[in-house]
């Protein structure tokens, strides 16, 4: 294939917008509390079992975040995991308009 025949595209930063979901806003929220808490997750050495056995959610709860499978989980649950794994982790979401578009960005530290 020559240069010449890729088109650079520039996505949003939501592949959930760009794929045109209607909910993309609630997906990319999801996945980022997800990578938060598999990061909580890596930092501690924990597996899917040894968190369940830490906190009040399941080995499967766990397993599921870890392989996104994340259409059962709401954006309250999730943060309540990521607070049972790192009760210090900080959780600021940002709701903006901007041109009658909603933006969502939830923030961990």
């Amino acid at each position: 294939m020559a240069e010449d025949d890729l088109e650079l595209v520039r996505g949003s930063g939501n592949l959930w917008q760009d794929s045109g979901f209607a909910d993309a806003e609630i997906r990319q929220a999801k996945a980022d509390l997800a990578a938060a808490i598999i990061g909580a997750m890596d930092k501690k050495k924990l597996s899917a079992a040894k968190a369940g056995e830490r906190t009040a959610f399941t080995a499967a709860d766990f397993s599921r975040v870890r392989n996104a499978d994340l259409g059962r989980f709401t954006i309250d649950r999730l943060i309540r995991m990521l607070m049972a794994l790192d009760p210090k982790q900080g959780v600021t979401v940002a709701i903006t308009r901007a041109r009658s578009k909603a933006k969502r960005e939830i923030v961990t530290a």
